[in-house]
């Protein structure tokens, strides 16, 4: 096999930009190994004192073979004049050899710009949804991420990549119009005087018919006195009530557009968290959402995190299987500390009495919002009987990481005269209102108030399924994998960023956002240009060997032999050279002869009959005007 060295030597890595420059450089390489072939076999011909044989290396094809049958096939001079002509005809295809090597011809070359250069060659209707599924035994890499990310976001022609490079934004909140309660301030993010704010759902611990009795309410709670910035939840569930309380959504995002006009940015139907933000299973979203009020726009990112297990009767969870699960999801390091025991104890208690139990917390900051919860319930059969057992566990953080003033708010969807409505986006775009469903949100409106609150956005949705683990599964190392873990734990950052990019392309600000894009640049390899350089340092090789004076006649022109020899020029007989005043040689006739005329009449010509064996060239001495010319 080739090791790493061999193998990039013989692929292309040398940048040449253009074909045209290739196609010279190997061309040159062509004509120096001709002129090299040529001075090899002239040494040759030196040393057999084969002058004849040298004349007719410069000879074409056919005269070439009137020479080899003259002499006969196996002569020496017949030998040396097919070799030379074999190994020319080869010699002349070295370039088609240099091409034929190509491996592949061409090497990648990044460009780093900004999305917004690019806007003309987005697809017309880009998907907001990203699928990204993996194999449980091998999490995903980051490429295939990349690969998922950019899908379905420029034409094919533009080969490109989302490095997750993002120009930083601004932050800006408002000071909290109550502080956390309760009572009419949930954690939330607050982005302006009126109540404008976005937050944690508080209904995720709470079926409707819990909700209706004091006994089995169950909300987030604190003091407000003592905890400012946390809330948290301790119930019993009744069997009853289990199945409606796992059909609730995970990581719906509520949104406050004052303190009249409270609302929620739901999965739609084309969004799988619809279906997989409820019930058993593992599996992860990532959104990044924008809401707008009028000139001013505020972008999250998101990320929900759902994993359970679960058994069916007669069965039900093993204690220890209970005990690593809530291990694994709630103790950053692994280990079970005191807290984490007691919540251990909560479930366990909760398996011996045969009953559901929900807890969890809320965390507030001014940019940011953690809930982390975990539920176990019994289901119960249409009959009443135990059906399944399930623990699930769910983690939602969200944060603010842009805030930016517009140019123009954005338009309201379609006329919607005397209700309170707002525009629900996709990828940047607007798609619907609530102006035919006014029953979702408030229709009180305060004076010098507008009927239309803004837009809200879910610019990026990546869902990731077959990450986690199997959320069937009654074993806890096979509903939450280790690698999974690990794979979210080192990827999460970088999910975060790619996703944050496709959604600032689809509807923010693209010119934060560097897109690196990927072309092809003619190249060659190690191996051509070796290659390449070979002839020339044989040439120079060659030019040093036949330097001497003795060979001069062995390395220049018929032409300027015959000049030379017949004293037609001034140079030195026993030095040839190239001829630098080259004389006017002209075609004579002479009756049915023609001769060669040199200037001021004089001819070169053969003074034996042809027949002759000897032959000699006589010169009738040319008249020169000036010495040395």
């Amino acid at each position: 096999m080739l090791g790493p060295f061999t193998a990039k030597f013989l692929t292309s890595s040398y940048n040449v930009y253009q074909n045209a420059f290739k196609n010279i450089l190997f061309r040159v390489a062509t004509i120096t190994l001709d002129y090299v072939i040529l001075r090899v076999f002239c040494i040759v011909a030196f040393w057999r004192n084969d002058y004849t044989s040298f004349l007719m290396f410069a000879e074409n094809v056919i005269q070439k073979v009137l020479f080899i049958s003259s002499r006969g096939f196996t002569a020496r001079q017949s030998l040396l004049v097919g070799a030379f002509a074999l190994i020319a005809a080869a010699g002349s295809l070295y370039d088609t050899m240099l091409w034929a090597i190509d491996n592949p011809g061409f090497i990648l070359k990044h460009r780093a710009v900004d999305a917004a250069s690019l806007a003309s060659q987005l697809v017309k209707n880009p998907a907001y949804v990203v699928l990204v599924s993996a194999n449980l035994t091998d999490p995903i890499a980051t490429n295939t991420l990349n690969g998922s990310v950019v899908n379905d976001l420029y034409t094919h022609t533009l080969n490109f990549s989302l490095p997750g490079i993002n120009r930083d934004g601004v932050i800006e909140v408002a000071p909290p119009l109550y502080p956390l309660n309760p009572l009419n301030a949930t954690a939330r993010i607050w982005l302006d005087g009126e109540g404008f704010a976005v937050g944690l759902d508080p209904t995720t611990m709470s079926t409707l018919n819990m909700s209706r009795s004091l006994t089995t309410a169950c909300f987030p709670f604190n003091d407000p006195t003592v905890q400012t910035d946390t809330q948290a939840w301790n119930c019993n569930v009744p069997n009853s009530e289990s199945l409606g309380l796992l059909q609730l959504q995970q990581g719906s995002i509520p949104i406050w557009w004052d303190t009249y006009h409270p609302d929620y940015l739901l999965a739609g139907e084309d969004n799988p968290w619809s279906s997989l933000g409820s019930g058993i299973g593992s599996s992860m979203m990532k959104q990044v959402f924008t809401v707008t009020k009028g000139l001013r726009r505020h972008t999250f990112k998101s990320t929900v995190i759902k994993a359970s297990m679960t058994t069916s009767a007669p069965r039900t969870l093993e204690d220890g299987e209970i005990s690593d699960f809530m291990r694994r999801t709630w103790s950053p390091d692994g280990t079970i500390t005191t807290a984490v025991q007691e919540l251990i104890d909560i479930v366990l208690q909760a398996k011996g009495n045969g009953t559901g139990r929900t807890f969890g917390d809320f965390v507030q900051t001014n940019t940011s919002l953690l809930a982390t919860s975990t539920d176990y319930l019994i289901v119960l059969n249409n009959t009443g009987g135990y059906d399944f057992s399930a623990l699930r566990f769910a983690h939602v953080n969200t944060t603010l990481i842009r805030s930016e003033t517009l140019t123009e708010a954005p338009t309201p969807f379609e006329p919607c005269p005397g209700v309170v409505y707002r525009n629900t986006a996709t990828g940047g775009g607007a798609i619907s209102s609530s102006c035919h469903e006014p029953e979702l949100i408030n229709q009180t409106l305060p004076l010098d108030h507008n009927l239309f609150l803004g837009q809200m956005d879910a610019s990026t949705v990546g869902i990731f399924t077959s990450v986690l683990g199997d959320g069937s599964s009654n074993l806890s190392s096979v509903a939450l994998t280790d690698a999974g873990l690990d794979w979210i734990s080192q990827q999460g950052d970088y999910m975060d960023r790619v996703l944050l990019s496709r959604a600032m392309i689809l509807g923010g600000d693209s010119s934060a956002v560097t897109v690196d894009v990927q072309y092809s640049t003619t190249a060659i390899s190690g191996l051509q240009l070796v290659l390449c350089i070979l002839p020339a340092v044989l040439a120079i090789l060659a030019w040093l060997v036949t330097r001497a004076k003795s060979m001069s006649y062995y390395k220049n022109s018929f032409f300027a032999s015959v000049l030379t020899t017949t004293q037609t020029t001034t140079v030195e007989g026993e030095d040839l050279g190239h001829i630098r005043s080259v004389p006017e040689i002209t075609l004579q006739r002479r009756g049915r002869n023609v001769t060669l005329g040199t200037p001021y009449g004089g001819t070169i010509l053969n003074t034996v009959p042809v027949v002759a064996d000897v032959r000699e060239m006589a010169h009738e001495p040319l008249v020169l005007v000036k010495e040395g010319v």
